[in-house]
């Protein structure tokens, strides 16, 4: 009885250990209704502000191997919200939405800080122009009904995208913020 108790407790052990090579990818699919990318860039004397208000897309979660997760987004550049500036920035000097309806970020590779947090290498196309970049990112566990709550931040430089105009009065650095609400897909 002793040795058959040992071999289950090492076979068990050995299940475990192989555990994260079997796990599964769950798939989740980004609610347009609750996510939306904010953005800032400095000026002279203040700092400008805008967000798009409609991302969405799938991302394909691993939480026992997070270097297997994927994301694949669009963000409907049409949604630009910019307050007094939003003329400015959807016209041809800036996101030239109506020539550029939409931006994509697609995933490369994630390297797993913690478990709930990790740096998402992926490709972001903007305005025709694709450049690779790195999302500082955070996901919570999934709470009730299997959502789970994604935040990213990350820095790009505007003259990358080609958006060069008043050089003078904008920055060039801008941040990206991420908040997005996944939900199981179905």
């Amino acid at each position: 009885m002793l040795v058959a108790t040992r071999i289950a407790v090492v076979a068990g052990a050995c299940w475990l250990s192989f555990a994260p090579a079997f796990a599964q990818a769950v798939a989740y699919t980004i609610d347009p209704k609750k996510s939306e990318v904010l953005f800032s860039y400095s000026m002279p004397i203040s700092t400008g502000t805008g967000r798009f208000t409609s991302v969405t897309g799938i991302s394909n979660i691993n939480d026992a191997d997070q270097t297997q997760t994927t994301v694949d987004a669009l963000i409907d550049t049409r949604t630009l919200r910019a307050g007094d500036y939003q003329a400015q920035l959807r016209g041809a000097d800036f996101f030239d939405v109506g020539r550029y309806p939409q931006m994509r970020f697609k995933s490369r590779s994630v390297r797993a800080k913690s478990a709930t947090s990790a740096d998402i290498t992926g490709d972001i196309t903007v305005k025709g122009v694709t450049r690779t970049i790195v999302l500082h990112s955070a996901l919570t566990p999934p709470g009730p009904g299997g959502a789970r709550q994604f935040r990213a931040k990350t820095r790009i430089n505007r003259n990358d995208f080609n958006m060069t105009a008043y050089a003078f009065l904008v920055g060039e650095a801008v941040d990206i913020e991420i908040r997005a609400e996944l939900t199981p897909a179905r």
